[in-house]
């Protein structure tokens, strides 16, 4: 190669790369425009300005189910600890001292509690402000709580005290990572057994609502939770999605602990549990997949990484039709986070992976979803008519 073509070459890559930079600066000065026009829109709050307390997170979930053996096998091939067993309840938990992560009790199908963790004083606090009763759990829980009602009628216990566990050894999935920049790893392959790896913790739940503003303002004000980000649809003032998270002050918190939707059918959209890294998210896949037809576990979707929250993750239904999530290497915000404000889409929903799946989008219950949607429409909902039209084009 001459010196002529030599310059011509670096002249184009210099060029390329210029065009590139400036795209980029481009595209972020359309997003921060896009916030910045959101944001005026809003109608719903980021914080309260005075909350009653603030919670510490996520300590479980309470399901009911018909088939309790059933329910808790598909937990434990997720990678939950079967821990206690009574007659009608079974408690599984993860790798920590976390308290029981996941309570099954026999009865109709229903996601019925989930219990939040709180100081001593802020229990006492909320059981003083709203007229209830301090418990006591039984064993093996252990711990005093209160129980309210949220604005959508799901059952919240707020806990203090409960009885740690004892910590479980973490399972060797193999050896160091050989990076580019570091490798460690020598005369050692990597081999890593596909079997269940247990979850650390219970990290998030989400849930459909009829009653958004309301519900996430009451959140805010009762809780002192933080909305991390919002996601509407073009041309409303009102957020379809909420994601928030718990107010820890300078002290990084998830993303998100719960998080609240406009969608066409209520409830529990889905609960998730964290893995330690990506490979186990992966791992975990694999194993879920091998299981037997029979237990008719669907596989909803990933593996990917999320925009809001940056997750690596992989959802699972279980048999009774709820689905859960496996996720790694979510984001943490301080309080001095403020919230992001984006656009729904449904490639808004993942940087890379697959293209979100019908069984994600429930597009294959679709007469049980149009049967709920006909039955809100008529009702003091969030959900109408023109909302569901936007949503279904935008998804």
């Amino acid at each position: 190669m001459n010196n002529i073509q030599l310059c011509y070459f670096t002249s184009t890559a210099s060029f390329n790369i210029e065009v590139a930079q400036m795209t980029v600066a481009m595209t972020e000065l359309q997003i921060e425009k896009q916030h910045h026009d959101l944001k005026n829109q809003c109608q719903v709050r980021e914080r309260s300005t005075s909350p009653l307390i603030k919670i510490e997170g996520l300590a479980y979930m309470v399901l009911f189910r018909p088939d309790i053996e059933k329910a808790a096998k598909f937990f434990v091939d997720y990678g939950l600890l079967l821990d206690k067993r009574e007659e009608e309840t079974i408690y599984l938990r993860g790798l920590t001292t976390e308290h029981h992560l996941i309570i099954i009790r026999k009865g109709p199908q229903e996601v019925a509690t989930i219990g939040l963790k709180a100081s001593e004083t802020h229990v006492e606090t909320l059981a003083q402000e709203y007229g209830q009763p301090i418990k006591t759990h039984p064993e093996p829980m252990g711990g005093k709580y209160v129980t309210l009602i949220d604005p959508n009628g799901l059952t919240v216990e707020v806990n203090c005290n409960l009885t740690p566990l004892i910590d479980v050894k973490k399972e060797d999935i193999g050896a160091q990572w050989n990076n580019a920049g570091e490798k460690l790893r020598v005369n050692e392959p990597m081999r890593n057994p596909i079997s269940p790896l247990t979850v650390q913790k219970l990290g998030h739940s989400l849930y459909s609502v009829a009653n958004f503003k309301k519900t996430v303002h009451w959140y805010q004000d009762t809780f002192g939770m933080i909305v991390s980000d919002f996601q509407m649809l073009p041309g409303d003032d009102m957020p379809i999605v909420a994601f928030m998270r718990c107010d820890k002050g300078d002290v990084p918190s998830d993303h998100h602990t719960l998080g609240f939707a406009v969608a066409p059918e209520l409830g529990h959209s889905h609960s998730a549990f964290e893995m330690d890294t990506f490979e186990e998210v992966a791992i975990a896949k694999e194993w879920m997949s091998h299981r037997d037809s029979d237990l008719k576990y669907k596989h909803g979707w990933g593996i990917g990484r999320h925009v809001l929250g940056s997750q690596v993750f992989d959802y699972w239904r279980d048999p009774f039709g709820d689905m859960f999530e496996h996720y790694a290497d979510s984001d943490l915000f301080s309080d001095t986070k403020q919230a992001g404000y984006h656009l729904f889409s449904g490639t808004a929903q993942h940087q890379w992976g697959p293209e979100m799946t019908n069984e994600f989008k429930g597009l294959n219950r679709r007469w049980e979803t149009v049967k709920n949607v006909f039955k809100r429409l008529p009702t003091k909902d969030d959900l109408t008519l023109s909302k569901l039209l936007k949503m279904m084009k935008a998804i």
